[in-house]
């Protein structure tokens, strides 16, 4: 069964929205801001993360005495079936624990296949040499059919993109899984012990807004801009980011969201060319989709399943009837 009722417009009670375009590099980690102002909803920076120290201490600070949301595009979660290899029960034990014990090598990728092994999966470190690396070695050490059967539910093609790329599979240009661990390490679990809710390990949006805090939750701008209505997008193109970025202006102000000055001003012009500037797009997508989360125009569409609110997690408003059945 699946939560798919719209919630009445503000029924969540969350005064900052942020949303984080997450990567290994420091270059590639933007933040948009945004904050309930009257009458809708104010962008206000997008910006680098900067340092983590100062990010995470100014996460808390607003979680003292407000709702927000931290909306982060990587995974936060693993597949069902790692669990049972690994011997671990679920999301919020390694939370608790950390990466101690039986993963104290998690966080460390693979170089060579026979260093693959429920404790220790991602893979591969690099390439290497011509045919030397290849997902096959993945599959067979970790006991699966296929390389799709990596793939946590939420991963899975749906009927608008391609599968997402598994995290433990650490090569290609759409690669995740060393922006997962970073993340983890630095961002999630000391958010934890922080007294930060991890959705929907501590329960779905109504839960986790109930008081005060920090939750964060795991996005996926690829899926968002379908949300918001652009189509055709070349992100890595500056003048194909200015056409989408005309767009989404036009969707802001026809929503109630104002966006400051200053932030406009980058937004016109595609971000620029430097280094990071899609994914400073991306953060932007990201923060204009959690506010419609907020605003009720779109559910969390969570499933009530014990194996994804407790282990594989989910990405926000995405719909599960739009998942593709995998071929058998």
């Amino acid at each position: 069964m699946t939560s798919q009722a719209l919630p009445e417009p503000h029924k969540y009670p969350v005064n900052h929205i942020w949303h984080a375009d997450w990567s290994i590099s420091a270059t590639a980690r933007w933040v948009a801001k945004a904050r309930r102002v009257t009458g809708g909803w104010q962008i206000y920076a997008i910006e680098p993360v900067g340092m983590l120290n100062q990010f995470l201490g100014a996460l808390a600070d607003h979680g003292h005495k407000d709702a927000l949301w931290l909306g982060l595009d990587m995974p936060v979660g693993f597949a069902d079936y790692w669990y049972d290899g690994a011997n671990i029960q679920n999301f919020k034990s390694i939370l608790k624990n950390g990466l101690t014990g039986s993963l104290e090598y998690f966080s460390t990728v693979c170089e060579h296949p026979d260093q693959i092994t429920y404790h220790r999966p991602f893979y591969p470190r690099s390439s290497g040499p011509k045919g030397s690396v290849k997902r096959d070695h993945l599959v067979k050490a970790l006991g699966l059919s296929r390389f799709d059967d990596l793939h946590r539910r939420c991963e899975r093609a749906t009927n608008d993109r391609a599968a997402a790329c598994p995290s433990f599979w650490t090569l290609g240009a759409n690669q995740v899984g060393k922006g997962m661990l970073h993340g983890l390490e630095h961002l999630i679990i000391p958010g934890t012990r922080l007294g930060f809710n991890i959705w929907p390990f501590d329960g779905d949006l109504a839960a986790c807004c109930q008081r005060p805090g920090v939750t964060l939750m795991e996005t996926y701008p690829g899926e968002v801009y379908g949300w918001l209505g652009i189509s055709e997008l070349t992100k890595s193109n500056q003048k194909s980011r200015a056409k989408a970025v005309e767009f989404l202006i036009d969707y802001a102000a026809r929503n109630a969201v104002e966006i400051t000055p200053a932030v406009m001003a980058d937004c016109k012009s595609g971000f620029g060319p430097d280094q990071g500037k899609d994914d400073a797009f991306d953060a932007l997508v990201g923060v204009l989709g959690l506010i419609q989360i907020a605003d009720g125009k779109r559910p969390e569409y969570l499933p009530d399943e014990p194996g994804i609110r407790e282990r594989e997690g989910w990405i926000m408003g995405l719909d599960p009837a739009d998942i593709r059945t995998p071929k058998p």
